[in-house]
C-alpha cells in the first residue's frame, strides 16, 4: 500500500502556505488583543465606580494609590478618591498641585510601618488614614498627610479598591 506521493516542491510549498496562515491568523489575533488592551488602559476598571472623576482622573487615582499602598505597606481597608477645586501651595512630595483641580485620595487601613512625629499630647496610636493629593489634570502626587484614630472613606466618592491591586 502506497501512500500519497507529493514532489518536495509540492510539500515545500504546502508547509510554507500552513505556515503563514497560522502566522497571519497569530498576528490579527494579537493586534486584536492589543487594540482591546489598548482601549481597556484609557478606562480602568467599570465605570459606575468613577464616582466624580473623569476617567483621565480615576486612572490617575489608581496609579497614585497602588503605589502610596505598596509602598507604606500594611492593610489597606477603602480607597475613595473625590476631586476639588484649588492648589497645593506647601507641597511635600515631588509633583506639583497648580492646576486649580486637586485629586483628593483617601486609603484607609492599617499601616503600622508609618511612623508619626506625633503631637504634644496627642495619640501615638498607629496610622489609620493616608491622605494624598494629586494634580487634577497631571495626575502627579503633591501632598501627603496621616492620621490616627477612626477612619472614614470620602462620601460620595469613586471607589478605587475594584482597580487596586491589594492582597
Amino acid at each position: 500500500m502506497r501512500g500519497l506521493s507529493l514532489s518536495r516542491r509540492t510539500r515545500t510549498t504546502t508547509i510554507l502556505v500552513a505556515a503563514c496562515a497560522l502566522l497571519a491568523t497569530a498576528g490579527t489575533w494579537g493586534a486584536v488583543m492589543v487594540r482591546a488592551d489598548a482601549g481597556r488602559d484609557r478606562t480602568v476598571g467599570d465605570a459606575a465606580d468613577y464616582g466624580p472623576l473623569s476617567a483621565d482622573q480615576y486612572a490617575a487615582a489608581v496609579t497614585v494609590a497602588q503605589h502610596q499602598a505598596d509602598r507604606l505597606g500594611g492593610r489597606l481597608a477603602t480607597a475613595t478618591a473625590v476631586v476639588r477645586p484649588g492648589q497645593v501651595s506647601q507641597a511635600n512630595l515631588a509633583g506639583r498641585c497648580d492646576s486649580g483641580s486637586m485629586v483628593r485620595i483617601r486609603l484607609t487601613g492599617r499601616f503600622p510601618h508609618v511612623a508619626t512625629g506625633g503631637r504634644v499630647g496627642a495619640s501615638d496610636g498607629a496610622v489609620t488614614t493616608v491622605d494624598i493629593t494629586a494634580d487634577g489634570t497631571s495626575g502627579r502626587a503633591c501632598l501627603l498627610t496621616v492620621a490616627t484614630g477612626k477612619a472614614s472613606p470620602y462620601r460620595q466618592a469613586a471607589d478605587l479598591m475594584p482597580a487596586l491591586d491589594v492582597g
